[in-house]
């Protein structure tokens, strides 16, 4: 198989950079606006994101599969050509003041479109990547990432205070500058499955493959947790460590930068070693950082939590997404990874709804508790993966693979 040269990656980074500054602008925002501005309970924003999250899940095992069958490129351009669109709708319907019902049906729609473009970026690198590459490779993809949210929360936390609406237009327009470099600037990669005709019932066979199911409900199990950063700490920030949204901006901006400086230094230091044992590692100072933040009375504090968050980000996000390009067949990149990315979905779809009701329920008993019922989530998402490398082959886990002893040779 063919890869393309290193540099050919750079173009795909700038623009899921381009992209993620926009998104970063506005939907983080998405949850304190129909709260703080709109007036619906935690509860109801939680189960109304997780809806969200859980119907647009499904197009991350459809985008993995067109895909393969398709290639990444043309999936990547529809899908970002949507999300445009949707995130001008927003824009519309909040300068409208729509009712509350239609904000959450373009939201949906907008995470519909927007699932596909994350999964096809994932199955390109998987495509275009060697074994050996891939973390280092998801690592740069995590700093284009970052990037973008060093840039975006901090301009919407200043923007939010003026006007919601104006975030998702400005939003809109990143999306289509977005489109423009995919389409002038990323190669496609082959074809994997040119000849093969769209099947649901075989979209989903990657759940047959019961070693790679069990990996799966472990990613589900972190991405739980995960997912507080963006709604459920934000709220928290708010509303029970009394920040602005600004400050709460300043927080992902903060999570964005140690990204940028360090993901591709730990990366490089992880290539060679076990997936495995850096995900346990890294699910660990998820717990720990969630848990302080529980116990944090200011902004100095909750920057010191978010901070070892991070440190928990730099390892799993790259380590989750390598071990499951790792776990796939050559010919079923796509679908192996898009099945990934809907058990990763789903958990991130579960995370604001536990994180919501359990705000509402525990908090105003006593506010850290949430945050140490996360932190039990993050220990067992631990245990879990420590486990799971007894199941890998060296090779599959990141390891140097034995070498095979030579023939023996006859004396002469």
């Amino acid at each position: 198989m063919r890869f393309p040269a290193r540099g050919q990656h750079w173009p795909l980074l700038v623009s899921q950079c381009v992209l993620v500054s926009g998104l970063a602008l506005s939907f983080p925002f998405f949850a304190l606006y129909l709260h703080g501005v709109r007036g619906l309970p935690m509860s109801l924003v939680g189960a109304a994101l997780c809806a969200t999250l859980t119907i647009t899940a499904l197009t991350q095992v459809v985008g993995g599969e067109l895909s393969d069958l398709l290639g990444s490129k043309p999936v990547m351009q529809a899908a970002v050509g949507a999300y445009a669109l949707m995130a001008a709708l927003m824009a519309w319907a909040m300068a409208r003041e729509a009712p509350v019902w239609l904000l959450i049906a373009i939201h949906i729609l907008a995470g519909f479109c927007g699932s596909f473009f994350n999964s096809a970026v994932r199955c390109w690198v998987a495509a275009s990547c060697p074994v050996r590459e891939r973390l280092v490779s998801y690592g740069r993809l995590r700093v284009a990432i970052n990037l973008g949210w060093a840039v975006g929360p901090a301009l919407g936390g200043v923007m939010a205070q003026k006007s919601y609406a104006l975030l998702f237009a400005v939003a809109s327009a990143a999306c289509l500058a977005c489109l423009a470099l995919v389409h002038w600037t990323v190669a496609n990669p082959p074809r994997l499955r040119a000849g093969s005709r769209f099947s649901w019932r075989e979209t989903f066979s990657a759940a047959s493959d019961r070693r790679f199911l069990r990996f799966c409900v472990l990613g589900f199990l972190i991405s739980v947790v995960i997912a507080q950063l963006v709604v459920s700490l934000s709220v928290h920030s708010v509303r029970y460590v009394g920040l602005t949204e600004a400050q709460v901006g300043r927080l992902f901006t903060l999570n964005g930068i140690l990204v940028v400086l360090a993901q591709s230094f730990i990366s490089a230091r992880l290539k060679g070693l076990s997936l495995c044992s850096g995900l346990a590692a890294g699910c660990l100072f998820y717990a720990a950082g969630y848990g302080w933040a529980g116990f944090a009375w200011s902004f100095p504090l909750m920057a010191l939590a978010v901070a070892v968050v991070t440190l928990g980000e730099l390892v799993v996000s790259p380590g989750l997404q390598a071990l499951a390009a790792n776990l796939a067949p050559e010919k079923y990149q796509g679908r192996y990874v898009g099945f990934h990315g809907l058990a990763l979905q789903l958990g991130g779809a579960c995370g604001p709804l536990f994180g919501g009701f359990a705000l509402q329920a525990l908090s105003p008993r006593w506010s850290p508790a949430p945050w140490l019922a996360v932190a039990a989530l993050g220990v067992l998402a631990a245990l879990g993966f420590h486990r799971f490398k007894r199941e890998l082959r060296p090779g599959e886990d990141g390891l140097h693979e034995p070498a095979l002893p030579g023939p023996e040779l006859s004396p002469v």
